[in-house]
């Protein structure tokens, strides 16, 4: 699929160069787009097997906006969709159950892994653990958990070959010396933003097996604002640093 992607340029066209990841869907609006189709496809699977109060996943946060509304109001969508992702509709339904009837509709939803939500798959590229109706799913949605993952290994690939361009190294160098100037130090990489977020999250909601009841929510909140500030900044030293030099090396 690389391939033939490197192959469908040229002929003079003056269409504005599209990445490899939005020619197939992966950016952040076809994925929103691949959800809602795999919350109806789960939805008619747990209607087959007896659960049809269980109603497809509204779309995430944000899910309509454009990436720089996104940003503004989400940042990368890490902290400040906490506890907004999951359906309360589902819940309650859940709720409602046996606790017979409960394992069997974890069961039925995620197959042996009931912490291996679509959700979560997207998020982390790992399809391997999804079971169940989620599991069916997904196969339509991406042909199948083995061509996801397929197709996660030769994205993965191309990204170590942009990060390991020297044009890039130097690119990286300059974006950490523009986050250090915005008040963010030790930050070496872009992706060091993420796990930042990530690690401040769950050292105050708990980690997602063993999340905390009662976290601090003004803490949460706080760290809400952090991310969209330091987002904005990734946003602005990235535009200045690295877009560019990507673009070069995709191309």
């Amino acid at each position: 699929m690389l391939l033939l992607a490197g192959c469908s340029g040229g002929g003079g066209s003056k269409k504005p160069y599209r990445t490899i990841e939005e020619e197939l869907g992966l950016e952040r609006e076809g994925i929103v787009q691949r959800q809602a189709t795999a919350g109806n496809l789960i939805r008619a699977c747990m209607g087959r097997v007896g659960f049809d109060g269980y109603t497809a996943e509204p779309k995430p946060p944000g899910a309509d906006l454009s990436d720089e509304d996104y940003e503004k109001q989400y940042g990368y969508g890490i902290t400040t969709v906490y506890g907004k992702e999951e359906g309360a509709a589902n819940q309650t339904y859940r709720d409602s159950m046996s606790p017979t009837d409960q394992v069997a509709y974890d069961r039925a939803l995620y197959g042996d892994d009931p912490t291996a939500t679509f959700a979560d798959a997207v998020d982390n590229g790992d399809f391997t653990r999804v079971g169940g109706c989620t599991k069916e799913a997904t196969d339509k949605v991406f042909g199948g958990a083995a061509v996801i993952q397929s197709l996660q290994t030769k994205l993965d690939a191309l990204d170590d070959r942009i990060q390991q361009d020297p044009r890039m190294v130097k690119a990286v160098g300059k974006w950490s010396t523009c986050m250090q100037k915005a008040g963010y130090e030790d930050l070496a990489a872009p992706d060091e933003v993420d796990t930042v977020l990530h690690n401040k999250l769950e050292a105050i909601v708990g980690p997602p097996e063993s999340p905390k009841p009662d976290y601090d929510k003004a803490a949460l909140s706080a760290l809400q604002n952090e991310e969209r500030a330091i987002v904005a900044a990734d946003v602005k030293c990235e535009a200045k640093n690295i877009d560019d030099v990507e673009l070069k090396i995709r191309k």
